[in-house]
């Protein structure tokens, strides 16, 4: 089926080498080759169907087409709609956010937001992104922080793991082969030390790079996990999944909506702003 919007790097490289016709200050902008940016504005202009601009050596100029196409991505982003950029913790995003989108366009069906993966922090002066929702303390470089909601992570099993039963101990849990998530190798060291199991190697187990991993190794049967409880709701009501014990993990972080500090909240960021903190305490209430 062919794709219906164009991709977010080829609208990055439009919008950059319109704005300096410059392929080589665009790409500059956007920390990529000034191939690259001629290959984006190739692949979208083959989307789009036309030639946007006029190329002669390096420089570029506008056609009359692109010129149109630029003054409507500009409204798309001025007008009383708009387009967010929004940065997300992926497994956040995938499990928690976009599940809950629908209700979001329901309320505000002019607003179109692109989402990227994101985890770790950076600086919005010269990225292409107006929010962020990121896992972390409260203080963020050159931004604003909305606290959404904290971070419980619970034990999970197959319900055929423990040879069927629904409830064992923290110890059985501890020496059971542990499935670790590469960014947090201490969480289950603190979840044992907390449980007070004194173990020989705590750190010990199988790691992968994201939550879903753990929670797909888990569901095969690899091992036990230590995983947010949000993530695993669906497989808990579904009983795909079990948490054999009450014993969980507190997180010292959380998750914020983060807004730079250096341009004002366009009407659209607010009103996802607005949705979404309603979104996370009716969560965090439940």
């Amino acid at each position: 089926m062919r794709q219906r919007i164009p991709s977010l790097s080829s609208l990055r490289a439009f919008e950059a080498a319109a704005s300096h016709l410059n392929l080589r200050r665009a790409a500059k902008d956007l920390f990529i080759t000034e191939s690259a940016v001629s290959r984006q504005i190739i692949a979208l202009e083959k989307f789009l169907g036309v030639e946007l601009f006029r190329r002669a050596n390096k420089r570029v100029t506008l056609t009359s087409a692109g010129a149109a196409y630029n003054t409507l991505d500009l409204m798309a982003h001025q007008g009383s709609g708009g387009i967010i950029e929004l940065a997300c913790v992926p497994t956040l995003a995938v499990e928690w956010l976009i599940p809950r989108l629908p209700d979001f366009y329901a309320k505000h069906p002019q607003v179109v937001v692109n989402i990227s993966a994101m985890t770790s922090i950076f600086f919005f002066d010269g990225a292409p992104y107006d929010a962020s929702i990121h896992f972390g303390s409260d203080v963020y470089p050159g931004a604003r922080t909305d606290l959404m909601f904290g971070e419980e992570s619970i034990v999970v099993c197959r319900p055929d793991y423990f040879a069927g039963r629904t409830t064992v101990s923290e110890l059985e849990v501890a020496t059971a082969p542990r499935l670790h998530l590469a960014s947090r190798a201490l969480d289950w060291k603190l979840w044992i030390e907390s449980a007070g199991i004194d173990l020989a190697n705590p750190m010990g187990g199988a790691r992968f790079e994201h939550h879903t991993m753990v929670i797909s190794g888990v569901l095969a049967g690899l091992g036990v996990g230590l995983v947010p409880r949000f993530l695993v709701e669906q497989y808990l009501v579904k009983g795909q999944l079990l948490s054999p014990v009450k014993h969980f993990l507190r997180s010292p972080n959380a998750y914020y909506f983060v807004t730079p500090d250096s341009r004002p909240m366009s009407d659209a960021v607010a009103r996802l702003r607005e949705w979404l903190l309603e979104a996370a305490h009716d969560f965090a209430g439940a």
